[in-house]
């Protein structure tokens, strides 16, 4: 017998077409079971089971039973086969890519319409975003000078889905969809994300894009791509001022393929050189030959001294970024580099950090990157409240925290503050703090937690620096010692360099003690011989003609507070050995209480009178003041 159930009341996992010889082998074995008695429980050919059932009255036994309970759909078969779609074919889950919403994948041709015709020449130069919410705009886009918009050249996706172009009226570049290229065309300006400024593509600054309706801001990073098949590309002296990073792929010295970061308190013959991170490898402007090199740090000595090493050099004048024209070594012969550049540029809200430890409460708190407020050639980060500052002390090449108050002495070069580090590591490594403590100074535990940004630590160079002749044959003595000593040199071996000394010794002011150590090395003299043979450098310095502070020969130095103690040594050791900078603290700790005493220790160890330094002192100040 045929039931309602048999057609009103399957349930998924049925399969709706079985013949009615099915439902008789159903019956039949509903018959073959061992407790088939009588029962309130009807046979599920579609399940195979018994299932309880409630026969309701009148006509909805044939409208459907309602079951208690329902066994379920056997995991095989799926549940649109139970309601009669007999054309399903299973599949197996796939991967969401482009194509599954109307995309081309990444790197085919795609026809998007409205586009302009032809392929998107991927050897071109190219510009490449990140950081974009709207991840579509997330891409590489290559130079098409054949599609112009407003007098420029036009940058297209590979696939043409989007592009970047310049909107004449309103002078900025804007990304767009390519589907509206014909109303670009036509004068439109629409896009996805604009510039708001008129600056070079490059620049990752200054950028909107449009997310959730409304315009804001992102966070990006943009590479700018040329190889040495391309015309130069940094030819404008607006846009040179603006690059700070610069990576090199193709020399076939790899050591070279890195990122050189600028360094802009690093200046060598007349500019500001680009270092890598180990701080080994730099690019520098060879001021003779008129050019851009790369050398390493063997060579700096060298360099400083107005000579051009390099493993690599440009054959003419122009910026180093552009990746034609430039010349290497290989097999002991200079030939042309094939090579791509990459100009990185990138925009963060900065770096954002939180102190705690410190015995004074006020500088445990959030310091906020303020790149454009540039302390000793490096930016600055503030407190919430404008009071406290971080900041680079370039003579110390350490970090420390001061306030407002002292900000126009940080500026000066001077390096007043509440907190230093002990080395040269970035402020975020918590270990390394002196913070001071009534009169003294003491190592204090820190902690510096990130909240925002990353922290770019390019302090390899800075070690180097720091470990380089910590003790230095002859540091104790003066200038004019010091040239004496160089003039000497030069003298017995190679007089004819003797009417350039004037020069070197402009060149070297205040860092004498350098040039007289290249000058050893490079003539391969011992420094103790040649201080042997001048007998009189203990002498006493005698007063110069025309001294204006010569009155103050004989006169003993005023008495004064120990900070201005402390200010006098540390321009004693600015003008005479900068490197002892960072054992100042150290020495005004045991110094305490006693700072008169080590002015004139050091005034002694380096020839200056006490009395007539801390004159020029007080005027130079008051000169600066006047200005």
């Amino acid at each position: 017998m045929f039931r309602a159930s048999d057609i009103f009341g399957r349930r998924p996992g049925s399969t709706p077409n079985k013949p009615l010889a099915a439902a008789k082998a159903g019956a039949a074995q509903k018959r073959l079971q061992p407790d088939s008695g009588p029962r309130t429980g009807t046979w599920d050919p579609a399940t195979g089971k018994y299932y309880q059932e409630e026969l309701p009255a009148d006509i909805q036994e044939l409208m459907g039973v309602k079951k208690k309970l329902k066994a379920e759909a056997q995991p095989e078969q799926d549940e649109r086969e139970a309601w009669g779609n007999q054309d399903f074919v299973k599949q197996q889950p796939r991967v969401l890519g482009p194509s599954t919403v109307g995309l081309a994948a990444k790197g085919r041709p795609a026809t998007v319409v409205g586009a302009p015709p032809g392929p998107v020449d991927t050897d071109s130069p190219s510009v490449e975003y990140r950081g974009f919410s709207k991840v579509d705009l997330n891409d590489r886009y290559y130079e098409r000078p054949e599609v112009p918009i407003n007098q420029r050249p036009t940058y297209w996706a590979s696939d043409s889905h989007y592009f970047l172009y310049w909107q004449g009226e309103v002078q900025r570049w804007s990304i767009c969809d390519g589907a509206s290229f014909p109303a670009v065309k036509a004068g439109q300006l629409p896009g996805w994300a604009y510039k708001q400024d008129h600056r070079h593509l490059c620049q990752a600054g200054g950028w909107m894009e449009a997310w959730n309706g409304e315009w804001r801001e992102p966070e990006l990073e943009v590479i700018f791509r040329s190889t040495s098949h391309h015309k130069p590309q940094w030819d404008d002296p607006i846009i040179q001022k603006s690059i700070t990073t610069v990576e090199f792929n193709g020399f076939s010295m790899k050591e070279l393929n890195t990122r050189y970061f600028l360094r802009a308190d690093e200046t060598i013959q007349g500019r500001p050189s680009y270092w890598d991170m180990s701080g080994v490898y730099f690019v520098y402007w060879q001021q003779q030959t008129r050019r851009w090199a790369i050398c390493d740090l063997k060579c700096i000595d060298a360099v400083r001294d107005g000579q051009c090493p390099g493993w690599a050099y440009r054959a003419d004048s122009s910026h180093f970024a552009n990746a034609c024209g430039w010349m290497e070594t290989r097999s002991n012969q200079w030939v042309d580099a094939i090579i791509e550049t990459s100009i990185v540029g990138s925009c963060t809200k900065g770096l954002k950090v939180e102190f705690s430890g410190f015995s004074k409460q006020e500088l445990n708190t959030t310091y906020v990157e303020k790149a454009e407020e540039q302390i000793q050639g490096r930016g600055s980060y503030w407190d919430l409240s404008g009071t406290y500052f971080l900041y680079w002390q370039s003579s110390m090449k350490r970090w420390a925290i001061c306030d407002k108050v002292s900000l126009q002495l940080a500026k000066s070069g001077l390096t007043p503050g509440w907190a230093y580090r002990t080395d040269a590591q970035h402020f975020a490594k918590s270990s390394g703090w002196m913070e001071s403590w009534g009169r003294e100074w003491r190592t204090t535990s820190v902690t510096c937690l990130v909240l925002e940004g990353t922290v770019r630590d390019n302090s390899g160079l800075v070690k180097q620096e720091q470990s380089e002749g910590a003790d230095e044959p002859g540091t104790q003595l003066s200038a004019e010692q010091y040239k004496a000593l160089i003039t000497k040199v030069y003298e017995d071996k190679n007089p004819d360099k003797l009417p350039d000394l004037p020069h070197l010794f402009d060149r070297y002011d205040g860092r004498e003690h350098e040039l007289f150590r290249q000058a050893c090395d490079k003539y391969e003299v011992s420094p103790d011989e040649i201080a042997a043979d001048l007998p009189d450098l203990g002498a006493e310095a005698k007063p110069e003609d025309g001294d204006e502070f010569a009155h103050l020969e004989s006169e003993d130095l005023p008495h004064l507070s120990a900070t201005e103690y402390a200010v006098l040594i540390q321009a004693v050791y600015e003008r005479y050995n900068p490197k002892k900078l960072q054992d100042m603290g150290r020495l005004l700790q045991r110094y305490r209480n006693r700072e008169r005493e080590l002015y004139h220790e050091v005034c002694k160890k380096y020839g200056a009178h006490p009395a007539k330094f801390h004159a020029k002192q007080v005027k130079e100040q008051q000169s600066e003041g006047a200005n």
